[in-house]
């Protein structure tokens, strides 16, 4: 199994700077302003990490599975189906985990489609909020 996160910066010693960003380019950048809908984002081809930052309210947060067509987010007491909450003013890191296991690369393909990570994620607010993720 591959070590496919980038790496964060590090001090001297070799100890990371856990509150710094990843040390690796920005892939994507998505702005979802004071929207109430859920928004179903697809990933690229070498995204393996992301910076989700939820603005004005609380932000809901999954992965979605390759084969699902009912990809939106409920965050609704008995029937809630998200998986982070991501409080107001509040930056979250996430290494995009494995969805299958991967297969011998048999052509050109990013990271995240050889690694057999999550394609695609969802996200919601709270009432009237904001969504900001980069993608690296």
């Amino acid at each position: 199994m591959s070590n496919y996160a980038p790496d964060l910066p590090a001090l001297k010693g070799g100890t990371p700077l856990q509150d710094s960003h990843f040390v690796a380019s920005v892939r994507a950048i998505w702005a979802s302003e004071n929207g109430t809908a859920s928004s179903v984002i697809s990933l690229t081809h070498d995204t393996t990490a992301l910076d989700i930052t939820a603005v004005g309210g609380t932000g809901f947060v999954r992965w979605v599975r390759t084969s699902d067509t009912q990809a939106s987010i409920i965050n609704v007491a008995g029937t809630a189906n998200f998986h982070y909450v991501i409080p107001s003013a509040t930056t979250r890191r996430f290494v995009v985990p494995r969805e299958v296991v991967s297969q011998a690369p048999g052509s050109v393909q990013g990271v995240n489609r050889a690694e057999g990570l999550y394609q695609r994620i969802a996200w919601k607010t709270q009432g009237n909020a904001s969504i900001l993720a980069n993608e690296y």
